[in-house]
């Protein structure tokens, strides 16, 4: 009887186990063939790792007159309306384009676009992301100290095909630009870290990040025509190495480029909703995790009530730096087909504070009058 107990019993607990865990063998069974077909990669919390300083990164902090010894005086000084300015250098050849940002004492952040004679490496333009990580891991989260406090972001998807950061040993760092039809380097730029995290190209997943400061030594008009005659020169450039057409830079569009900019800043309640007002609004401050820009819908409704075509448009808050904010669009493959369009076509660039606008539209067969004469 007792043998009988024990036999019921060991198979009364074998049946339920089979009950119970059936449901978890045919998942398992399910799931494998899913798995393989479309692997997901497995999230990881480990921080960055750096690689040694070399080139254009050893240039990062140190006074701006001891670069100027490499590269000469500016050709062109542009003011941002904040704490910086940006400075535009010859360069060896015709071939390579390159920027500073400065306090007009130490070097904040280096831009380059194009091949020529300054020292990029370990990178070079045109390699490929494949490239690029034979030299280093692409990560995608990224802690770092500011004051004593922990600053923390991380890397999307889309940040790591085309945008990626790498970090050097000497504390700086840099964010490489991959076109996003070629998948090769076009653009490097080097930054200091309060630089990288004033701009926050990345969505913050901890702490705050510091804010540009306003400068007052520069009004805030002569400010906005300096980004935007800047801004007309790297959209140029960028169109220049996908041999596209040259932009004319018209001043009806322009002026209608004003507009749309004044109505979005000063009367957003006729145009957004609240929630969208607070992604705005959000954008601009310290806890900014992403920029704001228009939606289509958006932007058709807007159009449409001032009575404007387009062809294409884009509304962008914060940029502060028009050269970084440019080379992040050519790098994602939907704002990049807005400014890529391989047709004869006409571009209006609004400033006002920390908000830009783009505005393209078809250009008429008759010769228009145009700006680009202004614009070096």
């Amino acid at each position: 009887m007792k043998h009988r107990s024990m036999l019921f019993g060991c198979l009364f607990i074998f049946a339920l186990a089979v009950v119970y865990l059936q449901p978890v063998f045919y998942q398992h069974a399910s799931d494998t063939p899913f798995l393989s077909e479309n692997p997901v990669k497995a999230p990881t919390t480990m921080n960055y790792e750096t690689i040694k300083a070399d080139g254009l990164a050893n240039a990062i902090g140190e006074p701006v007159s001891d670069f100027e010894e490499d590269y000469g005086l500016p050709v062109r000084t542009y003011r941002t309306g904040y704490d910086f300015e940006v400075r535009v250098y010859n360069q060896l050849d015709d071939q390579q384009y390159i920027e500073i940002n400065t306090d007009g004492e130490s070097v904040q952040a280096i831009k380059v676009i194009g091949e020529g004679g300054s020292s990029l490496t370990p990178f070079t333009m045109g390699m490929t992301l494949a490239e690029l990580t034979d030299l280093t891991m692409i990560y995608p989260n990224f802690s770092l100290k500011q004051n004593d406090r922990t600053v923390s972001f991380e890397l999307m998807e889309s940040d790591m095909n085309y945008r990626p950061l790498v970090a050097f040993d000497n504390g700086t760092f840099a964010v490489l630009f991959f076109d996003h039809i070629t998948a090769k380097l076009q653009a490097i730029s080097y930054l200091d870290q309060t630089t990288l995290l004033k701009l926050a190209p990345y969505p913050l997943t901890e702490g705050e990040r510091p804010l540009f400061q306003t400068s007052q030594t520069i009004s805030s008009e002569q400010a906005a025509l300096d980004k935007g005659t800047l801004a007309f020169v790297i959209i140029e450039k960028m169109r220049g190495i996908q041999q596209l057409d040259t932009y004319s830079a018209n001043l009806d569009t322009q002026k209608e480029a004003s507009t749309l900019l004044q109505e979005v800043t000063e009367n957003s309640a006729d145009h957004l909703t609240s929630q969208r007002i607070h992604s705005y609004q959000k954008a601009l401050s310290s806890e900014k995790t992403s920029n704001f820009n228009l939606t289509t819908e958006e932007w058709q409704e807007l159009l449409q009530d001032q009575a404007i075509t387009a062809t294409a448009t884009i509304f962008e808050a914060p940029v502060y730096d028009p050269t970084f904010s440019i080379l992040s669009w050519f790098s994602d493959p939907a704002t990049a087909e807005r400014l890529s369009h391989d047709a004869a076509e006409k571009i209006g660039i609004a400033f006002s504070q920390e908000n830009m606008v783009v505005l393209v539209q078809e250009q008429e067969e008759e010769t228009e009058a145009s700006t680009t004469d202004d614009i070096q």
